[in-house]
Protein backbone atom coordinates (compact mmCIF):
# COMPACT_ATOMS: atom_id res chain seq x y z
CA UNK A 1 0.00 0.00 0.00
CA UNK A 2 1.40 3.57 -1.10
CA UNK A 3 0.47 6.82 -0.05
CA UNK A 4 -1.94 6.78 -3.22
CA UNK A 5 -3.62 3.69 -2.15
CA UNK A 6 -4.52 5.37 1.15
CA UNK A 7 -8.30 6.72 2.45
CA UNK A 8 -7.21 10.00 3.86
CA UNK A 9 -7.85 13.49 3.49
CA UNK A 10 -6.52 14.97 0.15
CA UNK A 11 -5.56 18.06 1.91
CA UNK A 12 -3.36 16.04 4.39
CA UNK A 13 -1.95 13.60 1.43
CA UNK A 14 -1.21 16.34 -0.70
CA UNK A 15 1.20 18.07 2.11
CA UNK A 16 2.61 14.41 3.01
CA UNK A 17 3.06 14.04 -0.52
CA UNK A 18 4.94 17.25 -1.21
CA UNK A 19 7.02 17.08 1.66
CA UNK A 20 8.35 13.91 1.00
CA UNK A 21 8.83 14.76 -3.12
CA UNK A 22 10.34 17.59 -2.17
CA UNK A 23 12.62 15.34 0.48
CA UNK A 24 11.88 18.69 2.54
CA UNK A 25 10.73 16.53 5.83
CA UNK A 26 10.10 17.90 9.03
CA UNK A 27 12.01 16.01 11.90
CA UNK A 28 8.96 14.67 13.66
CA UNK A 29 4.85 14.23 13.30
CA UNK A 30 1.99 13.35 15.57
CA UNK A 31 -0.36 11.44 13.78
CA UNK A 32 -3.89 11.57 15.83
CA UNK A 33 -6.98 9.84 15.22
CA UNK A 34 -9.14 7.00 17.47
CA UNK A 35 -8.69 3.66 17.62
CA UNK A 36 -10.49 2.86 14.69
CA UNK A 37 -7.74 4.64 11.95
CA UNK A 38 -5.57 2.65 11.10
CA UNK A 39 -2.48 5.25 11.68
CA UNK A 40 0.07 2.69 11.44
CA UNK A 41 -0.81 1.93 8.15
CA UNK A 42 -0.67 5.59 7.32
CA UNK A 43 2.51 6.16 8.39
CA UNK A 44 4.30 3.81 6.70
CA UNK A 45 2.86 4.64 3.48
CA UNK A 46 4.39 8.23 4.37
CA UNK A 47 7.81 6.49 5.53
CA UNK A 48 7.74 4.77 2.02
CA UNK A 49 7.60 7.87 0.60
CA UNK A 50 9.97 9.23 1.55
CA UNK A 51 12.71 6.35 1.25
CA UNK A 52 11.54 4.91 -1.62
CA UNK A 53 14.06 4.51 -4.44
CA UNK A 54 11.40 4.40 -7.73
CA UNK A 55 9.01 6.82 -6.51
CA UNK A 56 9.90 8.95 -4.15
CA UNK A 57 6.66 11.00 -2.76
CA UNK A 58 4.60 8.10 -3.00
CA UNK A 59 5.67 5.09 -2.93
CA UNK A 60 5.87 2.03 -5.23
CA UNK A 61 5.65 -1.67 -3.08
CA UNK A 62 8.42 -3.08 -5.66
CA UNK A 63 11.77 -1.37 -4.78
CA UNK A 64 13.79 -3.29 -1.86
CA UNK A 65 12.95 -0.70 0.59
CA UNK A 66 8.91 -0.90 0.28
CA UNK A 67 9.38 -4.00 0.50
CA UNK A 68 11.37 -4.56 3.05
CA UNK A 69 9.00 -1.94 5.10
CA UNK A 70 5.77 -3.70 4.10
CA UNK A 71 7.23 -7.21 5.72
CA UNK A 72 8.26 -4.97 8.81
CA UNK A 73 12.11 -5.97 8.35
CA UNK A 74 13.47 -2.36 7.18
CA UNK A 75 17.01 -2.25 9.32
CA UNK A 76 16.37 1.72 9.96
CA UNK A 77 12.97 1.47 11.46
CA UNK A 78 12.74 1.87 15.07
CA UNK A 79 9.48 0.90 16.80
CA UNK A 80 8.52 2.01 20.25
CA UNK A 81 4.80 0.30 21.84
CA UNK A 82 3.34 0.70 25.24
CA UNK A 83 4.94 -2.60 27.12
CA UNK A 84 2.04 -3.14 29.54
CA UNK A 85 -0.13 0.07 30.03
CA UNK A 86 2.49 2.37 28.67
CA UNK A 87 5.93 2.89 26.97
CA UNK A 88 8.75 3.60 29.42
CA UNK A 89 11.64 5.79 30.16
CA UNK A 90 13.92 2.45 29.20
CA UNK A 91 12.08 2.01 25.90
CA UNK A 92 12.57 5.96 25.19
CA UNK A 93 16.75 5.00 26.13
CA UNK A 94 17.14 2.39 24.16
CA UNK A 95 15.70 4.45 21.09
CA UNK A 96 17.85 7.23 21.70
CA UNK A 97 21.07 4.79 21.82
CA UNK A 98 20.29 3.24 18.37
CA UNK A 99 19.75 6.86 17.21
CA UNK A 100 23.81 7.42 18.08
CA UNK A 101 24.17 4.89 14.85
CA UNK A 102 24.02 5.89 11.45
CA UNK A 103 21.48 4.29 9.46
CA UNK A 104 21.55 1.55 6.97
CA UNK A 105 20.04 3.26 4.46
CA UNK A 106 18.95 6.86 3.79
CA UNK A 107 17.73 7.74 7.24
CA UNK A 108 16.78 6.34 10.31
CA UNK A 109 13.05 6.46 11.22
CA UNK A 110 10.99 5.90 14.64
CA UNK A 111 7.57 4.94 14.87
CA UNK A 112 6.23 5.28 18.19
CA UNK A 113 2.73 3.49 18.36
CA UNK A 114 0.42 5.21 21.54
CA UNK A 115 2.92 7.57 22.15
CA UNK A 116 0.63 9.45 24.05
CA UNK A 117 0.27 6.33 26.92
CA UNK A 118 4.40 7.00 27.56
CA UNK A 119 5.17 7.98 31.16
CA UNK A 120 6.35 11.66 31.84
CA UNK A 121 9.74 10.21 32.11
CA UNK A 122 9.77 8.78 29.37
CA UNK A 123 8.10 11.96 27.15
CA UNK A 124 10.80 14.17 29.15
CA UNK A 125 13.16 11.65 27.70
CA UNK A 126 12.09 11.73 24.31
CA UNK A 127 12.27 15.92 24.49
CA UNK A 128 16.12 15.97 24.55
CA UNK A 129 15.61 13.89 20.59
CA UNK A 130 13.21 16.33 19.65
CA UNK A 131 15.17 19.41 20.74
CA UNK A 132 18.02 17.86 18.93
CA UNK A 133 17.45 15.49 16.09
CA UNK A 134 20.18 13.13 14.99
CA UNK A 135 20.15 14.69 11.23
CA UNK A 136 18.54 12.65 8.66
CA UNK A 137 15.86 11.02 11.47
CA UNK A 138 12.19 11.48 11.21
CA UNK A 139 10.20 10.51 14.32
CA UNK A 140 5.92 9.59 13.75
CA UNK A 141 4.35 9.56 17.03
CA UNK A 142 0.81 7.92 16.80
CA UNK A 143 -1.89 8.77 19.06
CA UNK A 144 -5.80 8.69 19.83
CA UNK A 145 -5.48 11.80 22.00
CA UNK A 146 -2.50 14.11 21.49
CA UNK A 147 -3.00 16.27 24.85
CA UNK A 148 -1.89 13.19 26.56
CA UNK A 149 1.31 14.59 25.72
CA UNK A 150 3.19 17.52 26.78
CA UNK A 151 2.97 21.07 25.49
CA UNK A 152 6.32 21.38 24.41
CA UNK A 153 6.16 17.32 22.86
CA UNK A 154 3.37 18.93 20.74
CA UNK A 155 5.39 22.30 19.87
CA UNK A 156 8.14 20.46 18.66
CA UNK A 157 6.21 18.32 15.76
CA UNK A 158 3.96 18.97 12.80
CA UNK A 159 0.58 17.66 13.56
CA UNK A 160 -2.20 16.04 11.57
CA UNK A 161 -5.78 14.50 13.02
CA UNK A 162 -7.72 11.87 10.68
CA UNK A 163 -10.70 10.89 11.48
CA UNK A 164 -13.67 8.82 9.94
CA UNK A 165 -15.53 12.21 8.64
CA UNK A 166 -15.51 15.95 8.50
CA UNK A 167 -12.25 18.05 7.61
CA UNK A 168 -9.06 17.13 8.98
CA UNK A 169 -5.78 18.84 9.18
Amino acid sequence: MTLDDININEKIKKRLTEAAESGNVFHAYIFEGSACIDKDAIALCFIKAILCEQRRGRGCDTCLTCVKLAHGNYEDLIRLAADGRSIKDEAVEAMQERLRNKPLGARNVVLIADADTMTLRAQNRLLKTLEEPTPGTVMILLSENAENLVDTIRSRCILYRFSGEGPES
